[in-house]
């Protein structure tokens, strides 16, 4: 009998808790940091593929690489938050 890997389940789990979060919320500005470069994203969710964020980005601390598309693996993500509207905070245009 093979016991199953409670830390795999808990990561499928926070993968699609983070996906389900980032559907609802296609077509708002996200903020986006990540360990890898280039460590910041500011941009439009477009959709979500699987674990992968598409992301039209405007802005990160390298002009040459704003205004792409990118893709974005959810479990990279360490810290974002999501503009909603309706008094919540908004995420400055720089």
């Amino acid at each position: 009998m093979t016991t199953p890997n409670f830390e795999q389940i808990q990561h499928d789990n926070r993968t699609e808790a983070l996906a389900d979060h980032f559907r609802e919320n296609i077509g708002n500005r996200v903020f986006i940091l990540v360990p890898q470069f280039p460590f910041m994203y500011i941009g439009i969710i477009i959709d979500v593929i699987g674990d992968q964020l598409i992301l039209d980005v405007d802005t990160t601390h390298i002009e040459q690489l704003e205004n792409r598309i990118w893709e974005i693996h959810i479990d990279t993500i360490h810290v974002f938050y999501v503009e909603r509207g309706d008094g919540w905070p908004i995420i400055p245009t720089f």
